[in-house]
C-alpha cells in the first residue's frame, strides 16, 4: 500500500495515512512538501534524523548563495558534486559541468542552524521544472552525504538507470579507501522508501527563487572523516511518481555560517512510532517499516 503523508492533516494527527499516492508513484512513503512551509522529519537509513522543509529563499543566486551541484536530465536524474573532471572535460552522470556550479565542497562552508537545541548543517535546493500542472512537481527519491579527505570523481550508482520500487545507490573506491557515509535518506534494498515531492510552482517560480531545506544533524559530521563533502541525489521517475522535466536542479549553502536565508524552521513535531492509536479510526493497511514515519508539520 502507498501511504501519501500531507502537511494539512498534522492538526489532527502526527503521522497520518491519506490515501494513495498520484498515479505512477512507487516509494511507499511520500513526504509532501508541496504546500508552502510544508515540513517533515525523517528518520534517516544513515546518520540522525533529518530535517526537509518547503521553503523560500529569493533570490537564489550569485552572491546570496554558493552552489556546489546542478543536475539535469529528463526524466529522471543523479549526481554528485566534485571538481574533478574526466580528460575530455566531462562531470559525473547528470551533473551540469561548470566549475562554479558543481564543484568540491568543504565541511566548512556548510553554514550550521540550531533547531529545538539541536544543531544541523544547512542544505538549500532550488528545482527547476515547468511552471504548469503536474510537470511543475519533481519527486526527490534519495539523498546520500559523504565526507572525505580528498575531492573525487569515482563514484558508482547501483542501479543505473533508475528501476521502480529501489532508490538508487551511490558508492565510492575499495573498503581501504571509500569516504565515510555519513547521512543516507533511503536503503536501496527497501522498497518501502521515502519519496520527497516538491512542487515548484508552490513558490511562484522556477530556476532562481528556492524550494528546499534538508537539515542534517551536525553531530553526524566528525573532522576525522575529511574536509571534503559529497552529495548525492537522485530525481524523478523512476523510481518516483514526478519526472524532471524541465532545467536543472540545484543544490548549494548559504553564504556565512550560521545565517540562514529565512527564519529556522521551529523544532518539529515527535515522530509517532506506531500506528496502534490510529486503528479505531478506520487508517487500515498499516505495514511496520523499518524506522518510523515522517512527523509532518
Amino acid at each position: 500500500m502507498i501511504r501519501h503523508i500531507s502537511p494539512k492533516l498534522l492538526l489532527i494527527l502526527p503521522v497520518a495515512v491519506c490515501g494513495f499516492a498520484p498515479s505512477g508513484a512507487q516509494a511507499s512513503y511520500i513526504v509532501d512538501l508541496t504546500s508552502l512551509n510544508a515540513k517533515a522529519t525523517l528518520d534517516s537509513a544513515i546518520g540522525g534524523s533529518a530535517i526537509t522543509q518547503q521553503g523560500t529563499f529569493q533570490p537564489a543566486g550569485t552572491g546570496y548563495i554558493d552552489s556546489f551541484l546542478r543536475i539535469q536530465m529528463k526524466g529522471n536524474e543523479q549526481g554528485y558534486n566534485t571538481s574533478l573532471r574526466t580528460s575530455g572535460g566531462g562531470a559525473p552522470y547528470d551533473d551540469k559541468s561548470d566549475p562554479n556550479y558543481t564543484r568540491a565542497l568543504l565541511l566548512s562552508e556548510i553554514p550550521t542552524v540550531t533547531i529545538g537545541g539541536t544543531v544541523y548543517r544547512q542544505f538549500l535546493l532550488d528545482v527547476n521544472e515547468p511552471n504548469a500542472g503536474t510537470k511543475e512537481l519533481i519527486s526527490l527519491n534519495q539523498v546520500q552525504i559523504f565526507q572525505s579527505t580528498r575531492d573525487r570523481n569515482d563514484g558508482v550508482v547501483s542501479p543505473d538507470p533508475a528501476v521502480a520500487n529501489q532508490a538508487t545507490l551511490v558508492s565510492f573506491g575499495t573498503p581501504a579507501d571509500h569516504p565515510t557515509e555519513v547521512f543516507r535518506l533511503n536503503n536501496g534494498s527497501d522498497p518501502n522508501f521515502y519519496e520527497i515531492q516538491l512542487d515548484v510552482g508552490t513558490n511562484n517560480g522556477g530556476s532562481g527563487i528556492g524550494d528546499m531545506f534538508l537539515y542534517v544533524p551536525d553531530a553526524d559530521f566528525k573532522a576525522s572523516n575529511g574536509d571534503y563533502v559529497i552529495l548525492y541525489s537522485q530525481f524523478g521517475n523512476l523510481p518516483g511518481a514526478y519526472s524532471s522535466d524541465g532545467g536543472f536542479e540545484e543544490w548549494a549553502v548559504a553564504k556565512g555560517s550560521g545565517t540562514p536565508p529565512v527564519t529556522a524552521v521551529p523544532e518539529p513535531a515527535t515522530a509517532v512510532a506506531a500506528l496502534t492509536g490510529l486503528i479505531p479510526l478506520g487508517l487500515l493497511g498499516w505495514r511496520q517499516r523499518r524506522r518510523p514515519s515522517a512527523a509532518i508539520e
